[in-house]
């Protein structure tokens, strides 16, 4: 994935955040999924992992850098899941995209050879690169959700 695919996913993502702004309630609160969080908590869940990704992984996104593992999971998204059902859609969707707003910035300032840094968390060994192009794939899985939770047309 070049750096130019990344910034368009980022871009077309946010506007697609915009969009949803619009949601009514009832649809807000509807789980994606029998059994599965509601759209709310889902993107809570996007807004934490960005920012831990902003706090505590791409200040540390240097050449051989041994980066903690993930924290647990489930903590992280039971945190989302409570915290979307204490703040209003449109705070929970602002800061998920003031937070995107930081990771174009940072985008902007990467060269196609910083995206090719290599570190590792944990055991795992990975690039800059790759850690966007898991993110992505995270972004589109849940929109997929959303969407068709919400009856969105595409």
């Amino acid at each position: 994935m070049q750096r130019n695919e990344i910034i368009t996913h980022y871009e077309s993502f946010s506007v697609w955040l915009e969009s949803i702004k619009g949601l009514d309630p009832e649809t807000w609160l509807k789980p994606v999924k029998a059994g599965k969080w509601p759209v709310a908590a889902v993107v809570a869940h996007l807004l934490f992992w960005d920012r831990f990704s902003l706090e505590k992984r791409f200040p540390f996104f240097k050449e051989d850098s041994e980066l903690e593992s993930f924290p647990e999971f489930q903590h992280v998204n039971d945190s989302a899941a409570e915290y979307a059902q204490k703040h209003a859609q449109l705070e929970i969707i602002e800061e998920l995209l003031s937070v995107r707003e930081k990771f174009l910035h940072i985008l902007e300032g990467m060269t196609e050879e910083k995206l090719d840094t290599a570190f590792t968390i944990g055991s795992t060994a990975l690039t800059v690169r790759d850690y966007f192009a898991d993110f992505i794939e995270h972004d589109i899985h849940h929109k997929k959700q959303i969407i068709q939770a919400a009856g969105i047309r595409v």
